[in-house]
């Protein structure tokens, strides 16, 4: 049976929680990291893909594989710092068969893609520092975002991340002023990109209706 990997975007306010608590540890006799409870009126609650008993694999890029329960709280606690925190967790075998609710938060508007790979890309890249991952906000105007796109998987250049191409000239990306050619785009509106062909990740992109648009990217800083 397959496990069912979910990539969760949560956005909130800068300095509030996550919404859950988690149990386990590498030194506690539950070694995996599972969601303890979730919190009424938490974000985890409100976007509904996280619910109690699911894997904790990763919070904000850092892999909770081999961390002791102080290094899971932690994580948690680092992640009240950021307007937007990505959590990859994994539904358990007992819920699987529950497929209905699971598909409905799969395909409905929730900021999730099922699917290994992601939390591989995001979970346990280990260069995935979220230091470099910024959640912004660009007005989308009917001539789009303004930006142009490049890269993406199975490109000229073969599987690349998507990256900014270009940044138009008076587009509501220049006006921001937060994001510049070069920057690599993980999730518009709480749609992951990771792993799309560009055409696909344009589609994306384009689908999205005009006014606020929440972006999370990552700054590539030239070391």
């Amino acid at each position: 049976s397959k496990e069912d990997t979910y990539f969760v975007v949560l956005h909130k306010e800068e300095g509030a929680g996550l919404g859950f608590s988690v149990a386990g540890g590498i030194d506690l006799e539950q070694k995996s990291v599972t969601v303890h409870r979730v919190f009424s009126k938490g974000v985890a609650s409100q976007e509904g893909t996280i619910h109690r008993g699911d894997l904790v694999l990763s919070i904000n890029g850092k892999s909770l594989a081999s961390s002791v329960h102080g290094d899971v709280l932690n994580a948690l606690h680092q992640a009240r710092l950021y307007k937007c925190a990505v959590i990859v967790i994994q539904k358990g075998k007992d819920k699987a068969n529950n497929s209905s609710r699971l598909e409905i938060s799969a395909t409905g508007k929730k900021c999730v893609r099922s699917g290994k790979d992601v939390a591989m890309e995001i979970g346990t890249d280990p260069n995935l520092d979220m230091n470099d991952v910024i959640c912004i906000e660009l007005l989308k105007t009917s001539a789009g975002l303004g930006f142009s796109l490049d890269g993406g998987k199975a490109s000229i250049a073969g599987d690349r991340p998507l990256l900014v191409k270009r940044i138009f000239k008076g587009g509501a990306a220049e006006q921001s002023g937060n994001i510049e050619a070069g920057d690599e785009i993980l999730a518009v509106s709480g749609k992951s990109l990771l792993g799309l062909m560009h055409y696909d990740a344009w589609n994306i992109i384009k689908s999205v209706p005009e006014g606020p648009v929440q972006l999370l990217i990552r700054k590539h800083r030239t070391s």
